[in-house]
C-alpha cells in the first residue's frame, strides 16, 4: 500500500486527528462514546500517529442520523466507510462495545481477502465475542429509566457520566447510550467465516467488575495470529485513569506490531 498524502473524501463516520503519515490508529468508542473521546490521542507527545476516530450515528455532528438496527449492520456500514482510509495497514483500537465493532469490521475485511489492512487489533475492556453478554449487572440497560441508567454509567466510571446531572445534556446524550446498549446486548457473532489472522492484544482493568481477566484472555481464540494480554490498574474505564501507560502501550504496538 502507498502512503496517503491527502485526506480522502470527507466522511461523517470518521474524524481524523493528526497528519496522514505512518500507521493510522482507527479508534472505536465505547457505548455512548463519540469520536471526540480520542481527540487527544494524536500528536508527537502521545502516540505519534494519525488517529481515525469512528463517529457512530446519533451523537455530536451526527446527532440527527438514525441509529443502526443492529451491530452487524453498523459493522457493514463502517467497513464500507473505512475502505477509503485503509490504504496503509492500520492498528484498530476499540474499547468495550467498540472492541466488538472493531473485531466485526476486521472480520469482514478478512472475509473479503483484505485482512492485511489491519495490522493489529487492540480490544479493550471487553470479553471475547463468544462470551455471554450482557455484562453482569447491565442486563436490559437500555430499558432502565433515566436515573437508573445514569447511576449505572457512574458506577462504570464513564467519563461522560458527570455531565448527566444536567437535564438538557441528559436528553441529548442518553438516547445514544440506550441504543448502543440495545445493539451490543443483542449481539451474537455469526457462525462461520475465517478466523482473524491479525495479531490481537487485549487490554483490561484489573478491578473491572464487568470484564474479568479470563473474559479478556478468551480473545486468543478469535485469531490465528499472535495474542497478548495486558492488564492495567483500574476499573472498566481504566484507560482514563491510566492514560499515559495506555498511550505508551498503544504506541509500542504501532511501532513494533506486537504487544510490549
Amino acid at each position: 500500500m502507498t502512503r496517503r498524502q491527502t485526506a480522502p473524501t470527507r466522511s461523517a463516520w470518521i474524524r481524523a486527528f493528526g497528519p496522514p503519515a505512518g500507521t493510522p490508529l482507527v479508534c472505536f468508542p465505547h457505548a455512548g462514546g463519540a469520536a471526540s473521546y480520542f481527540r487527544g490521542w494524536s500528536g508527537p507527545d502521545t502516540i505519534g500517529a494519525e488517529v481515525l476516530a469512528v463517529q457512530y450515528p446519533g451523537r455530536e455532528n451526527r446527532i440527527r442520523d438514525p441509529f443502526p438496527p443492529d451491530l452487524h449492520t453498523l459493522a457493514d456500514q463502517l467497513t464500507e466507510e473505512l475502505d477509503r482510509y485503509l490504504d496503509r495497514p492500520a492498528v484498530f483500537f476499540g474499547h468495550s462495545m467498540g472492541a466488538v465493532i472493531g473485531y466485526e469490521v476486521a472480520r469482514r475485511l478478512t472475509a473479503d481477502g483484505r485482512g492485511h489492512a489491519v495490522r493489529h487489533l487492540v480490544v479493550s475492556g471487553c470479553g471475547a465475542p463468544h462470551r455471554v453478554r450482557p455484562f453482569a449487572g447491565q442486563e436490559g440497560a437500555h430499558l432502565l429509566d433515566d436515573d437508573r441508567l445514569v447511576a449505572l454509567l457512574k458506577e462504570l466510571g464513564s467519563g461522560n457520566a458527570g455531565l448527566l446531572d444536567d437535564p438538557d445534556l441528559r436528553s441529548v446524550f442518553l438516547p445514544a447510550v440506550r441504543d448502543d446498549y440495545r445493539i451490543v446486548q443483542s449481539y451474537v457473532p455469526r457462525a462461520g467465516g475465517p478466523l482473524l489472522r491479525t495479531d490481537v492484544t487485549a487490554f483490561v482493568g484489573r478491578q473491572d467488575e464487568a470484564v474479568g481477566v479470563g473474559d479478556a484472555g478468551a480473545w486468543a481464540a478469535a485469531t490465528r495470529g499472535r495474542f497478548a494480554l495486558r492488564t492495567f490498574p483500574g476499573g472498566h474505564f481504566y484507560l482514563a485513569e491510566q492514560r499515559g501507560d495506555v498511550l505508551r502501550a498503544v504506541a509500542g504496538i504501532i511501532d513494533t506490531g506486537r504487544a510490549e
